[in-house]
């Protein structure tokens, strides 16, 4: 019984004061003349992901991380940042409300990942841990993948034959 309604808890609709974490990710993307440009990217970070970052073993696009509540980035189905924590020119990630309701329940569901305080900021800087920032490998976003004959892989013979 404790297992359905703690499954019941972390899939219900989110909340205004459940706790999130906001993530600005450098990004990069192609412009007319084929060059990459940097994109700074606002998008959630769902709890294991936070766990992974805490544990400061891997690097990170992330250059800045913040803690906050879904009633405080999100209005009436609007997203909106703080100002006075997130960078101008900070662009919203693709599926961003769907995808921070998604990342707000991973909170619930592990709430011994909440490693950054409500309203507190962590950069490579400061913070209640310090971000790898590396640049590589670049995020790029409007990446087109072309798939052509030559990247097919030649397979033995018997690869394929019943036994």
């Amino acid at each position: 019984m404790a297992d359905t309604a703690q499954t019941h808890l972390s899939s219900g609709p989110v909340q205004g004061l459940d706790y999130v974490v906001l993530g600005v990710a450098s990004c990069f993307q192609r412009d007319e003349d084929g060059r990459l440009r940097e994109v700074l990217v606002a998008e959630p970070v769902p709890a294991a992901a936070l766990d992974c970052l805490a544990q400061e073993r891997r690097s990170t696009s992330y250059c800045l991380l913040y803690a906050t509540t879904y009633a405080e980035v999100v209005d009436n189905g609007i997203p909106t940042l703080p100002a006075d924590v997130f960078p101008p020119g900070v662009v919203l990630g693709e599926g961003f409300v769907e995808r921070l309701q998604a990342a707000a329940r991973t909170y619930r569901s592990k709430p011994q990942f909440r490693h950054i305080p409500l309203h507190q900021v962590c950069t490579p800087e400061r913070g209640v841990f310090k971000l790898h920032f590396s640049a590589e490998p670049r995020r790029i976003l409007n990446a087109v993948m072309e798939v052509r004959d030559a990247d097919n892989i030649k397979q033995h013979p018997h690869t394929h034959q019943p036994f």
